[in-house]
Order: C-alpha cells, then structure tokens, then sequence
C-alpha cells in the first residue's frame, strides 16, 4: 500500500498545504469582548468579514495571509477556557 504523490510538488510544499487547509487561530479572553459582535454575525448570519477584518487589524504583517487562509473555507467559532477558537 503507498501513498499517492503529486510529482509537480516537493514534499515540503505537499505537506504545508495539507497544514494550510486545516488551521486553528486561538485568542485570548481579552479580545472576548472586542470581537463579541463579529463572533456573533459569524455565527448567526454566516457572515464573516468583518471578523475578518477585526482580526486583520490586530494581526502583524506577517500574520496576513495566514489569517486570510483561514477565513477562506468556512469557520466554526467556540470559545474554550475562556479564549476564542475560530478553525475550519
């Protein structure tokens, strides 16, 4: 039994989009109360760019893309120990 390879990737650009599709961002229980609102429309409405675009405001540079990923694909938003969880 062997595994199917994709001969136009590297292994180590293989196994970082396999990390990339599945993604977890946890925040502190401080950002609870800043993202409240935008926690709730993501997960009442469906809508989630404008906790998106929270995120993104308190993101550096570097975090950009990361957290554009994530919101790529649907999320699911829980809270655990008191910090916010949004993973696809």
């Amino acid at each position: 039994m062997g595994a199917y390879s994709n001969k136009r990737w590297p292994a180590h650009e293989a196994w970082k989009q396999v990390l990339r599709k599945r993604q977890k961002l946890i925040l502190c229980p401080q950002y609870r109360e800043a993202m409240h609102d935008e926690c709730i429309m993501a997960v009442v409405f469906g809508f989630t760019a404008p906790l998106m675009e929270k995120i993104l405001l308190y993101s550096l540079p570097v975090e950009y893309e990361s957290v554009i990923d994530l919101f790529t694909s649907k999320v699911d938003i829980t809270f655990s120990k008191g910090n916010i969880v949004i993973s696809n």
